[in-house]
């Protein structure tokens, strides 16, 4: 027998018919990473930085998980590619000029992602969000927001807008 740290009592909390499971819509949402670790796949060739997301600041998703892999070690150099560039996506928005080693420094930290639905695969049937892009936490791309480095003539410009 093992004892519960808490008494549970009906009605306490909602029940599993009251949660939604299923994916957020495609989109562009602010989230914060609650959690961050880097796992080895279940066949062992290949290694990912997992990321646990919590939508913030939006009053209907707000709280919900999203869930993403960073490909790190790959058979394929394709994927191992795609891993760094996002790595290096994440350097620029939190701004790592002094290099990123330590999922833990990830924890905690706010950006932009946009999330797209993906359909179920034969293992694992059920519909989930792919998140396809990280942006800064006001949902600039990379691609749009300049900065000195990459323009050192230019003007920093940056939207203000939050689409969130």
């Amino acid at each position: 027998m093992a004892r519960l740290e808490q008494t549970y009592y009906p009605g306490q909390y909602k029940n599993s018919t009251e949660l939604s499971f299923e994916p957020v819509p495609a989109g562009t949402y602010e989230v914060q990473i609650t959690d961050a670790d880097l796992k080895t796949s279940r066949n062992g060739d290949s290694r990912y930085i997992w990321l646990e997301l919590t939508i913030v600041k939006n009053p209907e998703y707000n709280d919900r998980k999203i869930w993403a892999r960073i490909t790190t070690e790959h058979p394929k150099e394709q994927a191992v590619n795609k891993g760094r560039a996002q790595i290096m996506d994440l350097c620029e928005i939190f701004g790592f000029s002094q290099g990123f080693n330590d999922t833990d420094m990830l924890k905690g930290k706010l950006l932009g992602v946009k999330v797209k639905i993906s359909e179920g695969t034969p293992e694992y049937p059920n519909k989930q969000n792919d998140v396809i892009a990280y942006l800064y936490p006001d949902g600039t791309p990379l691609a749009k927001h300049q900065t000195r480095a990459s323009q050192p003539d230019a003007p920093v410009e940056r939207k203000r807008e939050r689409p969130f």
